[in-house]
């Protein structure tokens, strides 16, 4: 899309209710700058911390999208031999993570071959392996035996799984003391400003944003749902992981003097859509209501108006 200043490459034009429209790939893209300003600096200290002076680590990356994680683990540890098994259902998302490390590898003056199963990169004796696997996390199984993983990494994605169950996956991957990152898990609120002048029907319309996903239901069970963060932090401790830090990693999706930071007005285009796309489903709205509602609040975001504050956190846990 054309850049436009202040609207972190959306254009002004593109704004209107019934134009916008942002693939799921442009809007994990878009939110790359976002979630690194958001993720919790304590944690990810800690995380940052705990890779230090390994001189080697097998990682599983779930959910890997556009390689986001990828990237941030290659700089967190920049001395250490990695092998990382990135995994997605989706193969156009993990294409373009695959690019996105190879890129970010010969930035840093590695040797990088690319593959068909993934990337192989050296420097100075350092060896870098990310094997791409585009699996379902529900039938995905690992190739390496069980407890061969010194870290799993989750971005943004135990709010769409049945945490119970994935943590008991993720503690049988792990080796002893390995560890497991679970960064920008929603937890039950939305707020968007400025405060809509029919208070209670926007209220009603985020209330039935966050019942869509209490009511999700994946492999026939319930997803974390809209308080991931919370209940990952209890399932955590009752499947034989030890919480070592955890705090908030929330979205401030906020104008400055009616400027949108990096790429921030896509993020907010994309979630007023999931948030309108919601409510129709609900059936609970008037067609004329919800359009009003989301016309009003397109021209303030097109204005630069427009401001979301969404809460999500961090965890970082041990295995037992």
């Amino acid at each position: 899309m054309g850049e436009r200043p202040g609207l972190g490459g959306l254009r002004r034009d593109a704004l209107t209710p019934a134009a916008v429209d942002i693939p799921f790939h442009d809007y994990l893209e878009a939110k790359f700058a976002l979630d690194e300003r958001s993720l919790n600096r304590e944690v990810q200290t800690e995380f940052a911390r705990w890779l230090s002076g390994k001189p080697r680590l097998t990682c599983l990356d779930l959910g890997t999208g556009t390689g986001a994680s990828v990237l941030r683990l290659l700089k967190l540890a920049p001395e250490t031999d990695l092998h990382i098994t990135a995994v997605d259902r989706d193969g156009t998302l993990l294409y373009t993570a695959r690019e996105r490390t190879a890129d970010l590898l010969r930035q840093k003056g590695l040797y990088v071959s690319v593959e068909p199963a993934g990337i192989r990169a050296r420097q100075d004796g350092r060896e870098i392996a990310v094997d791409f696997v585009c699996s379902d996390l529900r039938h995905f199984e690992p190739n390496e035996a069980p407890g061969s993983y010194d870290a799993v990494i989750a971005h943004a994605v135990m709010d769409l799984l049945p945490l119970r169950t994935m943590t008991g996956r993720i503690a049988r991957w792990l080796r002893p003391k390995g560890i497991f990152y679970g960064s920008v898990n929603y937890d039950g609120e939305t707020v968007l400003f400025p405060v809509y002048a029919d208070e209670a029907f926007e209220n009603s319309i985020l209330a039935v944003y966050d019942a869509s996903m209490e009511e999700r239901r994946v492999w026939d069970e319930n997803s974390g749902g809209a308080r991931s963060g919370r209940r990952l932090h209890r399932v955590l401790g009752e499947t034989g992981f030890e919480p070592i830090a955890y705090g908030s990693s929330d979205w401030n999706i906020t104008p400055l003097r009616r400027i949108y930071r990096n790429r921030d007005a896509v993020c907010l285009a994309a979630l007023l859509n999931m948030i309108r796309d919601e409510a129709l489903r609900s059936g609970q709205f008037s067609t004329d209501s919800l359009d009003r509602w989301y016309r009003e609040r397109s021209e303030r975001l097109t204005a630069g108006e427009l401001g979301l504050i969404i809460h999500q956190i961090d965890l970082l846990a041990e295995k037992v």
